[in-house]
């Protein structure tokens, strides 16, 4: 059983239930290391070792010495959770990857649904019949957002893609959901309308991005 302190949770790695191919983010933690890298998780060796495909950095594997510290980051779907390891070894066979030891436990937050954070972001909507219109996002959730738009969009329950531009690890990372049109409401100076969104089939990574981004705005970033 995990023990648990509000949304915080601390975990065996196997109770995450990862899949192959999961998104992950390692960074070192040598002396002002920063850099956050992507992987994918590959698999575990339950208690002796985790494996992840090796990141490449300016088109080359990166160098990763046995003995180094790492932490891991991830998101599946219900926790972000993050652990250290230390590279046990690196393997080129297959294909690139690294054996990383078998954390002592995870720490994991609950990412709550229900938070929801203030903005005011031009998004652009490309709706089915292959129109776009430009809107501006004035908050946002794992679940959905309201958008300030000069169209109605559609009917409730219609279908859309919306396309937007976050900032994830100082980057900029361009977002395209699927979405479906919750509710309208006509703005009462006639301008046009807000209207409420969900995502729809949010793929693991860009929940991972969503979750990062929502939670830095909270604590006051720019998005």
């Amino acid at each position: 059983m995990p023990n648990t302190h509000e949304h915080s949770v601390t975990m065996a790695l196997d109770a995450l239930r990862l899949y192959p191919g999961a998104a992950m983010y390692i960074q070192s933690q040598s002396d002002g290391a920063h850099a956050r890298h992507k992987a994918q998780f590959i698999g575990i060796i339950k208690g002796k070792s985790v494996m992840v495909t090796l990141p490449f950095e300016n088109d080359k594997g990166m160098w990763m010495q046995a003995g180094q510290t790492f932490v891991v980051r991830g998101f599946n779907g219900i926790y972000a959770y993050a652990f250290s390891a230390q590279v046990i070894r690196a393997r080129a066979h297959p294909f690139p990857y690294i054996h990383f030891s078998w954390p002592r436990k995870v720490d994991c937050q609950l990412v709550r649904k229900a938070l929801r954070v203030e903005l005011a972001m031009p998004a652009k909507v490309a709706l089915p019949n292959n129109s776009a219109v430009a809107v501006t996002l004035l908050d946002l959730s794992a679940p959905g957002a309201m958008l300030d738009s000069p169209a109605a969009l559609g009917a409730l329950g219609d279908h859309a893609r919306i396309g937007f531009a976050v900032d994830f690890e100082g980057n900029t990372t361009p977002l395209d959901l699927a979405i479906i049109i919750r509710n309208i409401h006509p703005k009462e100076d006639g301008t046009g309308f807000r209207i409420g969104v969900g995502f729809e089939a949010v793929a693991q990574n860009e929940a991972l991005i969503l979750h990062y981004v929502i939670n830095n705005i909270a604590l006051g970033a720019n998005p």
